[in-house]
């Protein structure tokens, strides 16, 4: 597959830029699960229900546009004014429990009530006269009014009930033209929209719940950042990894240039593992197909290591980022400790990338062209029940249905030099490998 114009059009990202996205993507999980258990989140939650209630609205609605004139409460300080104002109802409850009026009535009620007729007697008695301007004064008639009357208990009646306090709370509230503003409700809805505007808040509500939980089903299983010194406290171990314990497990072979050396050609440096292939010479075990194992003179040395040990998987994503120095082969590749099943993460052969796996006749893959292997790039593996889907940064690169693994494979990492090829100084450098499982 040719990766140039993907390149060249922007459709394969960049490697920092998909590094970006990866721990973009894991920041974005974390804060949406430190969001969700937030106080401020349950708040804004419980508000916005309360808020958006239809009983609320309503409230909202008369509190803002109810007219003072038309609440009882104004119509019942408007009543109790025009009774408090009616100077003739204001003068019989003035006389109404007075002695004055009471000393007429007894008057009223006594035989001396007729003298009040006769002129003579007026003239010649004080308390006569008395009565008599009692009796045409403005109080009595006023009595007279409104003995019989229902307004004197009426205006009682108001009088009391303007002078409680939760009706002058009434009042204050309903004749302020800004009363929403001293609602609670308001209160309400004012931190409502201080929550809506945090940052946190923001974020959370423009997550699709489905997609992080999506991304959430893909589990964390193995993860170097290579921030190791030595590969004895590594999940990584030197060698091959055989199911046959007869087999030696750090050996070469007999048709290639370089000699295994144990994991003294591995190490780590500024996060990021280097295994060099060096020129020197030393004297290895190699493996001959006619002879068996042999020890062979090299003038270059390499190395290979593997999680057979610590880590084994079957299915799940593979991730890996790499770059390699020298055209020899390097790869990081999935196996077991058998010839097969293998599969292929990444190898430069000294000329080309390819990705893919291997059957009994070899290996099924595709070459990746329009990208250097020089260049640091994050190869990645999906591995089903059903297929295999191999993927440089985020464009996918090669698909197959056919001898996908039933079993746990391990990661391994190597360089060699073929028989074939000029030899020459390499490395390959991996600067983090990590595989997930679905959950």
């Amino acid at each position: 597959m040719n990766l140039f114009f993907k390149k060249l059009t922007g459709q394969l990202h960049s490697t920092e830029k998909m590094e970006r996205h990866i721990m973009a993507e894991e920041d974005r999980i974390a804060r949406y699960r430190q969001v969700e258990k937030s106080a401020e989140l349950k708040e804004f939650l419980d508000l916005k229900k309360i808020v958006e209630s239809r009983e609320f609205q309503q409230k909202k609605h008369n509190w803002i546009h109810t007219k003072y004139k038309s609440t009882p409460t104004y119509n019942v300080l408007r009543e109790y004014n025009s009774l408090l104002h009616n100077k003739d109802l204001q003068l019989f409850l003035d006389v109404e429990d007075s002695d004055r009026l009471k000393e007429f009535l007894e008057f009223r009620q006594s035989e001396n009530y007729v003298k009040l007729h006769s002129k003579k007697e007026l003239r010649n008695s004080l308390e006569l006269q008395q009565m008599a301007k009692f009796e045409k004064s403005k109080e009595y008639k006023a009595y007279l009014n409104f003995r019989s009357s229902k307004l004197p208990a009426r205006f009682k009646t108001l009088q009391e009930e303007v002078s409680k306090d939760e009706f002058k709370q009434q009042h204050a509230f309903w004749s302020n033209p800004h009363r929403w503003k001293v609602t609670d409700e308001y209160q309400q809805e004012v931190r409502l929209k201080q929550l809506s505007v945090m940052p946190d808040i923001i974020f959370y509500l423009k997550q699709n719940p489905n997609e992080i939980e999506h991304l959430e089903q893909w589990k964390t299983v193995f993860a170097d950042e290579f921030d190791w010194v030595k590969l004895s406290e590594s999940k990584w171990r030197a060698g091959f990894a055989y199911d046959n314990p007869k087999l030696l497990k750090i050996h070469s072979f007999a048709n290639e240039k370089a000699a295994n050396n144990g994991g003294k050609n591995v190490g780590t440096i500024d996060g990021k593992l280097h295994l060099f292939t060096k020129e020197e010479k030393t004297t290895a075990p190699a493996w001959d197909t006619k002879k068996g194992f042999v020890n062979k003179e090299f003038d270059y040395t390499t190395d290979v290591i593997q999680t057979s040990e610590k880590f084994r998987q079957q299915g799940g994503l593979f991730m890996a980022k790499i770059r390699t120095e020298g055209r020899i082969h390097h790869a990081v590749w999935l196996g077991t400790g058998k010839k097969l099943p293998m599969i292929s993460l990444f190898h430069f052969n000294g000329k080309q990338i390819t990705v893919g796996n291997y059957d009994e006749k070899g290996f099924k893959g595709t070459v990746l062209r329009g990208i250097t292997p020089l260049m640091y790039y994050i190869y990645s593996l999906r591995w089903t029940d059903k297929e295999l889907i191999w993927y440089v940064n985020n464009v996918e690169v090669y698909r197959t249905y056919n001898n996908i693994p039933k079993e746990k494979l391990f990661l391994a990492i190597s360089s060699f030099i073929d028989e074939k090829q000029r030899a020459m100084e390499g490395q390959i450098n991996v600067a983090w490998i990590r595989v997930f499982e679905n959950k």
